[in-house]
């Protein structure tokens, strides 16, 4: 199997978007029915337009805005009804050719940087040929993956979730699980397991709440997109 990172030049909705809001970083996750998209915002002025012109260009596509959240000023998220299609979506392009898009596709800058597997060289030479058709490609790396490997390639990777945890978060969190904090009853208490660990609970518990904390916003955008398509069907 292959592995493909592509940077793609080209004038599709969302890139097109992106060339609006040069200095927003925006990250997709799509499954053809529902589009989560999240808004990485650097400039006040850029937040106050983001909103205005993502209803433009939905009404364009035909597309429809079910939620618009703002969690901070800097960071915006929208899920869409999507309208992906081979005519204006590279995800599409490249489910078609039979290849996995991995989410999430970034746009910054009026490019788009997706990610992709593929299980042969045909349907690898197929995607791309059906890219260049719509966009500039520029392969910025190309692996090939064992077999044995194939699982962990297409499911969601383990660093997305724990990598941005320290050492101590990861600890407290494994700990926890260990110890059944999260059963059903509890098999531990916050104070029992700080106990066992050598330390105050209070610095036991904020190890663990930021640990939870990276792992929820890690894992957000895929628990929402099953509920939305859920909620959609």
């Amino acid at each position: 199997m292959f592995d493909v990172s592509l940077r793609l030049e080209h004038s599709l909705p969302f890139c097109n978007f992106s060339k609006l809001f040069p200095g927003v970083g925006i990250q997709r996750w799509c499954n053809l029915q529902v589009d989560i998209l999240e808004f990485q915002v650097s400039k006040e002025e850029d937040a106050e337009k983001l909103e205005p012109a993502l209803g433009t260009l939905l009404k364009s596509l035909g597309a429809r805005l079910i939620k618009f959240n703002r969690y901070s000023s800097r960071n915006m998220e929208a899920v869409i009804g999507c309208k992906c299609a081979t005519e204006n979506s590279t995800v599409a392009i490249i489910e078609w050719a039979e290849c996995i898009p991995v989410m999430p596709v970034t746009y910054r800058g009026g490019f788009e940087y997706c990610r992709l597997l593929a299980f042969t060289k045909d349907a690898l030479s197929g995607a791309l040929n059906a890219l260049s058709r719509v966009s500039k490609v520029e392969i910025e790396s190309k692996s090939v993956v064992p077999r044995e490997s194939a699982r962990g390639a297409i499911t969601v990777p383990v660093d997305q979730f724990l990598g941005t945890l320290t050492k101590k978060q990861l600890e407290a969190f494994i700990v926890a699980l260990q110890m059944g904090y999260y059963g059903m009853p509890k098999g531990a208490t916050m104070d029992q397991i700080a106990a066992k660990q050598g330390m105050r609970r209070s610095t036991y518990e904020e190890h663990l709440r930021k640990a939870e904390l990276k792992i929820l916003q890690a894992v957000r955008p895929y628990a929402r997109l099953a509920y939305v398509t859920s909620q959609e069907g």
